[in-house]
């Protein structure tokens, strides 16, 4: 299942979200991601923009606030008639934490009418505050309650997870993902695997030669499906990379949600990393970006 789809299952009837926070914690980018799976630049956020998801029959709305001073005060009325609040931190911006601070407080009276997520951004950076940090800083234990969750809306990191949670707490139910493989592989066009990330030890011996040997005869034709060992292995590849995504039989049917979560996971390696062009990828940049978009994928 791709990012879009598991958006798809969040609401079951007319919801509002407004996501609040200081400008430059990414809040754009967070609606953007979510709209299109991978990570595009935007420019501040003026006033308020909001974005309206058709979600079978159901409309929701969410509500991107600005984050800059002059645009502050409009938190409130957005929030009066609000189901759900999101507060977004740059988790690496610590000199901003006493400003987030103040910023919460003024709306904190509000927030204990609704539940209160708080997104930690920017934990794909390697000198970001832990999230014991952030909730002394922000002083989050004095609220009724909150919840925060470490995400990156640059690399998709978590993104799935957050939202899973806000489903919870806006109907009660658990929010079911459908699509759990037991692995992906990433190869460059040769068909050389570059990284791999796996919920269990199912990538050795005659199941990942199995891999390797099918989609090196397979970047010229169009790649397809292969069964194995109680296993179906699904291929797609992009214009610099080839992926495989192995599906217990057992246990999932509906290959055409893994299909697009594997095609979301190449367009956002294609988008992240532009040197592949000129057939020079980073290894550890690709590691890093991959298991950083599987959290969505794999649990």
């Amino acid at each position: 299942m791709g990012i879009r789809d598991i958006l798809k299952r969040i609401v079951s009837k007319d919801k509002k979200i407004v996501i609040t926070g200081l400008d430059n914690a990414g809040k754009t980018t967070m609606v953007s991601f979510l709209q299109t799976g991978t990570f595009i630049e935007h420019t501040p956020t003026m006033g308020k923009e909001q974005v309206t998801l058709e979600v079978q029959g159901v409309r929701i709305d969410l509500v991107d606030m600005g984050g800059q001073r002059d645009f502050r005060s409009m938190w409130q009325g957005e929030l009066d008639d609000a189901q759900f609040a999101i507060f977004m931190v740059d988790a690496a911006d610590r000199a901003r934490f006493k400003e987030a601070k103040t910023e919460l407080n003024k709306i904190s009276s509000l927030l204990q009418k609704i539940p209160l997520m708080v997104l930690a951004n920017k934990y794909d950076k390697k000198d970001v505050a832990s999230i014991k940090e952030i909730i002394e800083a922000l002083g989050l234990q004095e609220l009724s309650s909150f919840e925060i969750v470490p995400i990156s809306c640059k690399t998709g990191y978590n993104i799935v997870k957050a939202f899973r949670k806000i489903y919870y707490k806006l109907t009660g139910s658990q929010l079911k993902k459908r699509l759990q493989p037991k692995a992906l592989t990433i190869f460059d066009k040769g068909g050389v695997p570059l990284t791999s990330t796996s919920s269990e030890d199912v990538l050795k011996g005659g199941l990942f030669a199995a891999i390797t040997s099918f989609i090196k005869e397979s970047f010229k034709s169009e790649l397809s499906q292969l069964k194995l060992e109680g296993n179906t292995i699904i291929f797609k590849k992009s214009k610099n990379f080839m992926g495989s995504i192995v599906i217990d039989d057992s246990e999932y049917k509906n290959l055409d949600e893994a299909e697009q979560g594997l095609d979301e996971l190449l367009c956002h390696l294609e988008n992240m990393c532009p040197e592949a062009e000129e057939d020079k990828i980073d290894e550890e940049k690709l590691k890093f970006l991959v298991e950083q978009y599987s959290t969505n994928l794999i649990e």
